[in-house]
């Protein structure tokens, strides 16, 4: 049992939805979370050197090399390829899975672009591969029959078997085929969406999309996002007892962009 959780948070460029994610992951008091967002859109070629591309220094070699293993979950949220991350670290990470560590990918449409992490050593980790194809129009995600019976989405509160959702619609999806791993949430045509795998010892989760956000603001009703991502990241990092605790009270809290915030989970479960 473990007394604090370290979770690495890279965001490819400032958005909407990744205070989503950082509300949630500093919600639970015993997480130290660190995140960085890289600033600078790729096609900008003003000569800013790579360390300046955020806030503050980006500790690439601490961060990727000495400490990766202090990790307990990766989070790469947008993120695409712009020379930030060199490939020997992305290897990495990639190790870091299969020795059992845990990794979420958030697609946005760098996913579907040349620039995909998918291209990079870390694309023999990751559970579907992009077609090259977006789809930007409304869905409603579905959880899929085998997400009914898997404890990331199992009874996840709005889902209704027998019709359509309560919750809010998204509008952008990245085009993937799974190649390994359970499909436990569909998106638009029933394309797969929410995609769970496991790595050699480790664990993997991709995301299709990167409209989750749209849930946490409230459109059109909203959705379970804070009970989906707690269940998703305690399934990742392997947290005992949380099949007991899959109904406990959602994360919700805000913070400053920059600072490291202890976070303490409601202990979960793998399955």
């Amino acid at each position: 049992m473990r007394d604090r959780l370290r979770v690495l948070l890279v965001s490819g460029e400032p958005h909407a939805g990744e205070r989503t994610w950082r509300n949630l992951l500093k919600a639970d008091p015993s997480v130290d979370l660190v995140h960085f967002t890289i600033l600078r859109p790729p096609e900008k070629q003003d000569g800013t050197p790579i360390r300046e591309l955020s806030l503050i220094a980006f500790p690439i070699r601490e961060l990727f090399e000495i400490k990766l293993d202090e990790f307990d979950l990766i989070i790469f949220d947008r993120y695409r390829r712009r020379g930030v991350l060199p490939q020997m670290y992305l290897e990495n990470i990639a190790e870091y899975v299969q020795k059992g560590g845990a990794l979420l990918e958030a697609s946005g449409q760098g996913y579907a672009t040349p620039l995909s992490l998918f291209r990079t050593p870390l694309g023999q980790v990751m559970p579907a591969e992009p077609t090259g194809q977006a789809i930007d129009r409304p869905f409603k995600p579905t959880v899929t029959e085998v997400g009914r019976r898997h404890p990331v989405t199992a009874g996840l509160p709005g889902d209704r078997p027998d019709g359509e959702p309560s919750w809010g619609r998204w509008f952008h999806q990245v085009e993937v085929v799974p190649g390994n791993g359970a499909v436990v949430m569909n998106g638009a045509d029933d394309r797969p969406l929410l995609i769970l795998d496991r790595v050699g010892k480790g664990r993997v989760a991709q995301l299709a999309s990167d409209q989750m956000w749209l849930w946490s603001r409230g459109f059109e009703g909203g959705g379970p996002q804070a009970e989906l991502l707690r269940r998703l990241a305690h399934w990742l990092m392997k947290e005992p007892d949380w099949r007991r605790t899959i109904c406990a009270p959602m994360w919700t809290a805000t913070a400053s962009r920059w600072s490291a915030v202890p976070w303490s989970p409601t202990r979960a479960a793998s399955p």
